[in-house]
């Protein structure tokens, strides 16, 4: 497999030591330039680089669909490690876009705190509607199809996977990378590419639930985001904000509901 490399190991156990063969997911950066700006560097699991790009940009709010693409391609390196989104005309007369990395908001107080930032978000991203009804017990049905297609980390243990489903459950995307940002962009990118962003309500992740994976859910409009792992206070604080339901620990047949339980049954 491309993602995946073999290197030489000495394991250890106590007194024992043995030289073996250990898999391990690659590594490698990602630079995505915006009409040949370079404007993100990121690493990432080698695969899919066109989706991430977009699906960073989209998460980022640098673009709010794929009208704002006119076009995109890897940048003609040796590698995969360059990739190109050039903007469609209707975008480029909006104006130049924000700063490259991302920044935040500058605060004339003692310092930036998570209630500014939630108050920040609040007046970019509508508060999402409650329209999906689901049982908890489909849930876990969901985690298994994204747990099942975790080919890399059945085989190294090092990656990290989002899967995106519709109301219904239905399944719309799934992507796997070393880093959980990026495999969430992943999956939202593929959804772009195929016009079906609007479609995905359900997001499922293998790894801890962040501030920053629930913002990347909001602006794709999920209603939902579960997590094996804990999410974190600004996580939930967020999420209550934005009405997202916010499920952490998901792991059958067990669930932590923080926020808006209503659309669970």
């Amino acid at each position: 497999m491309v993602d995946v490399r073999e290197v030489p190991v000495v394991k250890r156990s106590g007194g024992d030591v043995v030289r073996k063969v250990e898999r391990v997911a690659m590594e490698e950066p990602l630079e995505v330039c915006i009409e040949n700006e370079p404007f993100y560097t990121t690493m990432r699991l080698p695969g899919e680089e066109i989706a991430l790009a977009l699906g960073l940009c989209y998460t980022d709010g640098l673009i709010s669909s794929m009208d704002d693409i006119a076009g995109a391609n890897y940048c003609g390196d040796v590698s995969a490690n360059k990739v190109n989104l050039y903007l469609s005309d209707a975008k480029k007369e909006d104006g130049p876009l924000a700063p490259k990395r991302r920044q935040l908001t500058v605060y004339s107080s003692c310092g930036v705190c998570g209630s500014d930032l939630i108050g920040d978000l609040t007046k970019s991203i509508p508060v999402i509607e409650k329209r999906a009804k689901v049982e908890f017990s489909r849930l876990f049905s969901m985690q298994k199809t994204m747990v099942d297609k975790q080919k890399a980390h059945h085989l190294t243990g090092g990656t990290h996977a989002a899967s995106l489903f519709d109301g219904q459950g239905g399944f719309l995307a799934f992507a796997e990378d070393v880093g959980r940002h990026n495999a969430l962009d992943k999956a939202i990118g593929k959804l772009l590419l195929e016009g079906r962003a609007g479609e995905a309500v359900i997001v499922h992740l293998s790894s801890r639930l962040s501030y920053e994976m629930v913002v990347k859910a909001a602006r794709l409009g999920a209603e939902i985001v579960t997590g094996v792992s804990a999410a974190t206070s600004l996580a939930i604080e967020t999420a209550e904000a934005l009405g997202i339901t916010l499920i952490g620990t998901l792991r059958n047949p067990r669930g932590n509901i923080f926020t808006h339980p209503d659309r669970i049954l």
